[in-house]
């Protein structure tokens, strides 16, 4: 067998080769990294507008959704979640829609009864008695003088209100573009 060797101005070629080899690689890394980190800018704040702009979620939702980069195992990986303090836990409710139901009733705060609302009715501290109405959800109300605090529903449906998986997919999307911009400008 016969073996060829290459040289360039009195160098082998194996040599250089590894050393492109590292040089390309370590460009590589760094703007796959750099490209995963601008999808988090990208994702995160649409993201965040997408939840303030479904109605009545404030400043502990929109904190809540965040990303991450991370890496490990020859892998780079972005997280989003609906950290928090407390953590978000129901969002998927939100995010996928769903249809609750009550065991057997579902009592939700009157919009005029101020002091019902965010208590469920079993933590009302006042006595509440049942009203029945004829083709009419039932009521709980207190006595003296008669107001009514919740009414009741067998169950409700929650419509979608976010759409994150679909701007997740969108930053999934940008990614190469990013990382093309950044191998172009030298990572």
């Amino acid at each position: 067998m016969t073996t060829v060797r290459l040289h360039l101005v009195g160098e082998r070629i194996g040599p250089q080769l590894k050393r492109s080899a590292v040089r390309i690689k370590g460009k590589v890394h760094k703007a796959a990294r750099g490209a995963a980190e601008e999808v988090v800018e990208y994702v995160v704040p649409r993201a965040r507008d997408d939840i303030s702009g479904a109605g009545r979620f404030g400043a502990r939702w929109t904190s809540a959704f965040k990303g991450a980069v991370t890496q490990g195992g020859g892998f780079i990986k972005i997280d989003f979640t609906m950290g928090g303090k407390p953590p978000v836990k129901y969002w998927r409710v939100f995010e996928h829609g769903a249809i609750i139901k009550g065991k057997p009733m579902l009592w939700i705060p009157l919009s005029f009864a101020k002091d019902a609302q965010g208590l469920r009715a079993r933590d009302y501290p006042g006595k509440l008695f049942r009203v029945n109405r004829v083709g009419k959800a039932p009521l709980l109300a207190t006595g003296d003088p008669f107001a009514p605090k919740y009414f009741g529903k067998e169950s409700v449906t929650i419509p979608q209100k976010f759409h994150l998986r679909d701007i997740i997919k969108d930053g999934a999307k940008q990614l190469k573009l990013f990382y093309t911009q950044r191998m172009k400008s030298d990572g």
